[in-house]
């Protein structure tokens, strides 16, 4: 199954890209798209949010598990896209 996400850049004017992904690729293929998508130049940290439909923040998922230990969060080479994607969920927070 493939994924279509509109990206949109919360920017003074909306810039946004469609991005298409197989449901299997992990979530650091899915940044790694998004910011081919966008030019950046990847270096940077990044982190998706589970949302509701108000756009609210939830779970994260991170590039780098950075907790130390303490509370182990889950990270994005380790997450599939189908595991964070449903009907009931299909909006991200990047």
């Amino acid at each position: 199954m493939i994924y279509r996400f509109r990206i949109i850049l919360d920017a003074e004017e909306d810039v946004f890209r469609d991005v298409e992904i197989e449901a299997e690729a992990t979530a650091e293929d899915f940044h790694n798209a998004i910011t081919q998508a966008f030019g950046f130049e990847g270096g940077e940290m990044a982190s998706f949010y589970l949302s509701d439909d108000e756009w609210n923040q939830g779970e994260e998922i991170a590039l780098f598990d950075m907790s130390e230990g303490l509370s182990p969060i889950r990270v994005m080479c380790e997450t599939s896209l189908d595991d964070i994607v449903n009907e009931d969920n299909t909006k991200l927070i990047y």
